[in-house]
């Protein structure tokens, strides 16, 4: 494990460890300060965690029904790691790997990650490069991927953010989502159709407190709160695709990328993860805004095709802007 630090003129700071390419603190300027927008735990602590704390996931992030892969005479055994469903590419999956830092500067590095044919029971070879930059205020993630065969590939960082800068309910942050449907799921969290218009709580195309009709709807009582996959409207890097507030008003964070749908997650099974105090913390305590392809569209082409060919580049780029208010 190695512990990487960025910083730019801007004000922004960055810690990052090699295992997992996880992000342990994102300090950003509010007002006369600086303010911590990032659960975290201390290094040692990150292996007993089992919630993908600010970690990069894959090969491919979300859910695999039945931990199964079909493409067209062949079939794969992928590895489980939620009941008999494969989540965020299995037991071992990228979250547990150690990243190989390739290139660093003052406020960005790159790093870079082999995954050989049958890891975790996925096809081929795949070679991963993640680059972490600070731009003005904007922490900026770019990822690409090649394989040797044809493999679905979606990556995304599970980060868990709170603008409010210390401890609290994420749930009085505000949230918008620049998104008109949605994907329904059972309890295993595996999409039951193809996306739905979002309605009731929800429907976040208008910022509201998330606390708002909470678990007013069946498959928010079904989750215990938010962990679905929403479908945005327009799919473009320069698009603002979600929103956040925090609670006091002072920062908002802008979510932008090129991927098609984003799982909105408010860490409802958060209790019992190490702190960087030492001090467990609780559910509700973060909110995750992971973009991605969508869930189970390995198998299912209506929700998308996720499998990248040998001699095609995956390209995913992310981007979390955050304003002071």
């Amino acid at each position: 494990m190695h512990c990487i630090e960025l910083k730019n003129d801007a004000g922004m700071q960055l810690n990052i460890m090699t295992t997992g390419a996880a992000l342990l603190s994102l300090t950003v300027p509010v007002g006369e300060g600086q303010r911590e927008v990032l659960l975290g735990c201390q290094p040692k602590d990150y292996v007993t965690q089992q919630v993908y704390l600010n970690a990069m996931v894959g090969r491919f992030a979300n859910r695999i029904a039945n931990s199964v892969l079909h493409y067209q005479s062949e079939h794969y055994a992928l590895v489980p790691s939620q009941g008999e469903n494969c989540l965020h590419g299995g037991k071992v999956g990228f979250d547990r790997k150690e990243w190989t830092v390739v290139n660093q500067q003052a406020d960005r590095v790159t790093l870079a990650l082999h995954s050989a044919d049958g890891d975790q029971g996925f096809p081929g070879d795949c070679d991963v490069t993640l680059i972490y930059a600070l731009e003005n205020t904007d922490l900026l993630i770019d990822i690409q991927a090649t394989v040797t065969k044809a493999c679905p590939i979606n990556l995304t960082c599970h980060g868990y953010f709170n603008l409010d800068g210390k401890r609290s309910d994420v749930r009085e942050h505000a949230l918008q989502v620049n998104a008109s449907h949605y994907l329904p799921i059972d309890a295993m969290g595996i999409p039951l159709s193809a996306p739905q218009p979002v309605e009731g709580a929800l429907d976040l195309r208008r910022a509201r407190s998330l606390q708002t009709q909470w678990l007013s709807h069946p498959q928010l009582m079904l989750a215990k709160g938010f962990d679905h996959c929403y479908i945005m409207d327009v799919t473009s890097a320069e698009h603002v695709a979600a929103r956040l507030t925090s609670a006091d008003n002072k920062l908002a964070m802008e979510v932008q990328t090129n991927q098609p749908g984003i799982q909105i997650y408010t860490a409802n099974y958060l209790a019992g993860t190490p702190s960087r105090d030492g001090e467990s913390y609780h559910d509700y305590e973060a909110v995750c805004l992971e973009t991605q392809l969508l869930p189970d569209s390995p198998n299912r082409p209506e929700l998308g095709d996720p499998w990248l060919l040998p001699g095609e580049v995956y390209h995913h780029q992310t981007r979390y802007r955050f304003i002071p208010l």
